[in-house]
């Protein structure tokens, strides 16, 4: 029976080796980018279902009379200007943001909005992918597997567990605000990183660039770039003594100038009341009061889906390993990012938590867009702190990368399987899941349809009084702000100038079939 166990023994760590073997840094990436890329899937398909409606037409009035009056950019140019200057009078002084706002795709065509999906999914994996290639692979020495795998992992995190899908991926002016302006944040941090070790001119005109657009922009993407734009330069002058360093001025006196344009313009006063404005005292109060919220809703998000720290800490082991593999390599200056580890974890902490302050100081209901950037920042404040505490781990912890592999990484993936079981409830709130039962249930083919006739009966030019059959304003993950029987309302005011109509209203769809036939 000795015997019998010993043979069994070595056979299961026989197996136990091959799988280990078998489930390299190459394997696990390669099957994290195609499970991302099922996982994706569905959301494609709903691109194709995807409109405009509400704010997208509002923004978007002036713009579209003007490509459809003339066809020429240099007009649309001019008409996203004069719909800047109309709300920064009425509304609201995000500059940048209302000029993306007036270019939503349907102003060119109404078949246009299809790429809205696939145009912010572009923009949050490439500059997703550009930031972990920095980090992990130049200044860390990671390979180029392991970068891959870690920013598909994140990603992964990210897409399905995103407060808002709608206002992430579907929902333009939603994404314009918010998503566009958080990887221009990724892109900046890239552009820091460069510019703090090598000083081309290149990379300083793009770190002014963005930062000049981010000050017309939502606030947390305005505060990001100021408060990382000073810490990676205050490391850089600390470490090289370098005064180039100092041309980050200018950088940061271009973002505040627009932010300031942004913060006074009247519209604010207008959206926000007459108790708008900005003041010290509770600022101050403000941000204390951030650091309590952070704290809270980092709680929250492991209460909620626990699935997103089962997944961060694989992450962490496998940082662990690879940081192992690294540091075998010859060293090259790959530490300038976190080159001082407790004030860099501070300093990551605070970036999250100043996140919360906009919306705090506000003190109303705010968008999905807000929630979205305060997640997705906690992601990433998340992995940093993950990288330093990694680092110190492999530089004090003598154990082989192969015994890193087969006792911590491996177990470490077999914990997150076991948690996806645990929790599979979960799933079915993942972007991917909800997406996925709107297209089996009908409704995606079901409202593809109803908006195609929409549009077809507001493109009719030989009716100037439009009727419309209601269209059920609950729509999965997708955006819909319903036209309804008041032609007064938001919705069917921008509608209707939109596409030059008198008047947009809606009925029910029995009534419209029985008065204009089906």
């Amino acid at each position: 029976m000795g015997d019998f166990e010993e043979k069994m023994q070595k056979t299961m760590k026989k197996l136990y080796d091959r799988i280990c073997d078998f489930i390299s840094e190459k394997n696990m990436a390669l099957a994290a980018i195609g499970i991302f890329i099922l996982l994706m899937l569905p959301i494609g398909y709903l691109s194709f279902v995807n409109r405009a409606s509400g704010d997208d037409y509002g923004y978007g009035i002036h713009t579209r009379a003007a490509w459809v009056a003339t066809h020429s950019l240099i007009k649309v140019f001019g008409a996203a200007w004069q719909t800047i200057r109309e709300y920064y009078v009425g509304w609201q002084g995000t500059w940048f943001s209302i000029f993306l706002f007036s270019l939503q795709p349907e102003v060119f065509d109404e078949r246009a909005y299809v790429i809205v999906a696939f145009l912010m999914l572009f923009l949050w994996i490439g500059s997703s992918f550009l930031l972990f290639k920095e980090i992990l692979y130049r200044e860390f020495g990671m390979n180029i597997w392991s970068y891959r795998l870690a920013a598909t992992l994140i990603l992964i995190i990210s897409i399905e567990f995103i407060p808002s899908t709608k206002s992430a991926i579907f929902w333009y002016n939603g994404a314009a605000h918010y998503m566009i302006p958080f990887t221009m944040c990724q892109l900046l941090v890239v552009f820091l990183l460069r510019y703090g070790k090598k000083f081309k001119l290149k990379y300083f005109v793009g770190i002014t660039g963005i930062m000049a657009l981010l000050g017309g922009s939502n606030y947390q993407a305005a505060l990001f770039a100021l408060i990382v734009a000073f810490y990676i330069g205050a490391v850089s002058y600390a470490e090289k003594k370098d005064k180039r360093i100092l041309w980050l001025l200018i950088s940061f006196i271009v973002e505040m100038t627009g932010l300031i344009i942004s913060m006074k313009a009247p519209g604010n006063r207008a959206r926000g009341g007459e108790e708008f404005g900005f003041s010290i005292q509770k600022g101050i109060k403000v941000i204390g009061l951030s650091f309590i919220e952070g704290v809270k809703t980092a709680f929250d998000y492991g209460k909620e889906n626990p699935l997103i720290y089962a997944g961060l800490f694989f992450l962490f082991l496998f940082i662990i390993e690879s940081l192992k593999r690294s540091s075998a390599e010859k060293e090259r200056d790959r530490k300038f990012c976190f080159a001082h580890p407790i004030l860099s974890i501070a300093g990551l902490f605070c970036l999250y938590c100043a996140m919360q302050t906009p919306a705090l100081y506000a003190g109303v209901d705010v968008s999905g867009g807000v929630y979205n950037m305060n997640y997705q920042i906690f992601l990433l404040s998340g992995c940093g702190i993950l990288l330093i505490i990694a680092k110190k781990i492999v530089e004090h912890v003598k154990v082989s990368k192969e015994i890193l592999h087969r006792k911590a990484t491996i177990p470490g993936l077999l914990v997150c399987f076991i948690a996806l079981i645990i929790c599979r409830s979960d799933i079915r709130g993942t972007a991917s899941w909800i997406s996925l039962e709107y297209i089996m249930s009908g409704q995606a083919s079901d409202y593809k349809e109803q908006m195609d006739l929409q549009t077809r009966l507001l493109l009719d030019e030989s009716t100037e009084n439009v009727v419309l059959p209601f269209i059920n304003d609950v729509q999965g993950p997708l955006m819909h702000m319903p036209v309804i029987e008041d032609t007064e309302a938001f919705t069917n005011s921008v509608t209707s100038h939109f596409y030059g109509k008198n008047s947009v209203v809606a009925i029910p769809r029995s009534e419209w079939d029985e008065k204009y036939g089906k």
